[in-house]
C-alpha cells in the first residue's frame, strides 16, 4: 500500500517484545492476509539491558524473520528502547542491519510520502512522532499526525496519541511473564482515528468513570480494577499537572498554581468537586519540594 492524501492511513502498532518471538508470530497469524501503509514498532525489540548485549544481538537474530515478514505488510518502521540500551554514549545495536526503516532521533525522515522522527522539536503538522518514553502531556496537546510510544507495558488512547503497552512483558521484575496486545490504526484523511485493540494474552481495555479524561487504557487484565490511576491517585493529579503546564508553556517553578488550576479545569470539563483542591495541593506540595 501507498500513502495518500485523500486516502485513509492504515498502521499496524506494536512495541516492547522484549526479545520475544511468539509475540511477533502472534501479530504475523492475527494479521494474516492483512495490508497496512505502515508497521511501526516503538522500541524495547531485545531485553539486552537485562540480559546482556550477546544475548541482546542472539535475540536481534532471532527476530529478524519476523522482522522481515512485517516489512512485506507494508513500511516497516522502528526505533530503539531502554531495554535495547539506547541510553548512554554505546548504542550497542545502532550497527544492526534490521528490516525495515530506523527513524532518526534528531532529524526526519520521508517514508512513503510520510514524515516520521523521534525528535517532539521537529514535529510539524503532518508529522508522526515515534518514540519510546511516554509523554502523557501529548495527549491533550499534541500538534502533529500522529503519537506512537511505548515503555510504559500500561497502553494509553486519546485524541492523536497512542502508547501500544507491550507485546511481551519479561519477568525481570518479579511479575509473571505475560503476552499482550498490538493495535491497527486507521487514520481518516479528515484526521479521525479508529483504533482496533487486538489482545494475544493478558491485557483488557478500561475506560475509568473517574479518570477517563485521560484517555482510554489497556492494562493487564489480571488488575483488580481497570484504572493505574484508581491504584494512585497522585499519578492521576501528576499527569493532570503536567498536561496543564504544557499547554500553558511553562514549568512548575514559573507557574502561577492558580492559573494551571483554571486551566486544568477547563481542559477537563465534568471532574470531581475535590478536583481543583486536590490539584491544587498537589502543585503547591510539588513547589515546595523543588
Amino acid at each position: 500500500m501507498t500513502a495518500d492524501d485523500d486516502e485513509t492511513l492504515r498502521f499496524l502498532c506494536m512495541g516492547d517484545n522484549h526479545g520475544d518471538v511468539t509475540s511477533l508470530e502472534r501479530v504475523l497469524d492475527g494479521t494474516d492476509g492483512e495490508e497496512f501503509d505502515f508497521v511501526i514498532h516503538v522500541g524495547d525489540i531485545t531485553n539486552a539491558w537485562f540480559d546482556g548485549v550477546d544475548e541482546g544481538r542472539e535475540q536481534l537474530e532471532a527476530i529478524t524473520p519476523q522482522f522481515e515478514a512485517l516489512n512485506e505488510r507494508g513500511e516497516l518502521l522502528y526505533i530503539w528502547g531502554n531495554r535495547d540500551g539506547a541510553i548512554g554514549p554505546e548504542r550497542p545495536f545502532q550497527d544492526y542491519d534490521l528490516p525495515g526503516t530506523f527513524i532518526p532521533e534528531d532529524d526526519v525522515i520521508t517514508v512513503a510520502g510520510e514524515t516520521f522522527t523521534q525528535d517532539l522539536e521537529l514535529v510539524e503538522d503532518d508529522t508522526i512522532l515515534v518514540n519510546h518514553y511516554w509523554y502523557p502531556e501529548l495527549l491533550d496537546h499534541f500538534a502533529g499526525k500522529a503519537y506512537f510510544s511505548g515503555h510504559i507495558h500500561t497502553g494509553r488512547y486519546k485524541n492523536k496519541s497512542l502508547n501500544t503497552a507491550f507485546l511481551y512483558r519479561t519477568a525481570d521484575h518479579g511479575a509473571d511473564a505475560l503476552l499482550g496486545a498490538y493495535f491497527v490504526v486507521e487514520i481518516a484523511p479528515d484526521g479521525a482515528w479508529q483504533i482496533d485493540f487486538r489482545n494475544i494474552g493478558k491485557v483488557r481495555k478500561g475506560i475509568c468513570p473517574r479518570h477517563q479524561a485521560l484517555g482510554v487504557q489497556f492494562v493487564p487484565d489480571y488488575w483488580r480494577k481497570d484504572c493505574q490511576f484508581c491504584y494512585d491517585e497522585d499519578d492521576f493529579y501528576s499527569e493532570v499537572a503536567r498536561s496543564a503546564l504544557y499547554g500553558l508553556g511553562t514549568v512548575l517553578e514559573e507557574a502561577d498554581v492558580e492559573e494551571v488550576v483554571e486551566f486544568a479545569a477547563s481542559s477537563y470539563g465534568a471532574t470531581p468537586p475535590s478536583f481543583e483542591s486536590k490539584l491544587r495541593s498537589f502543585l503547591e506540595e510539588r513547589a515546595q519540594e523543588k
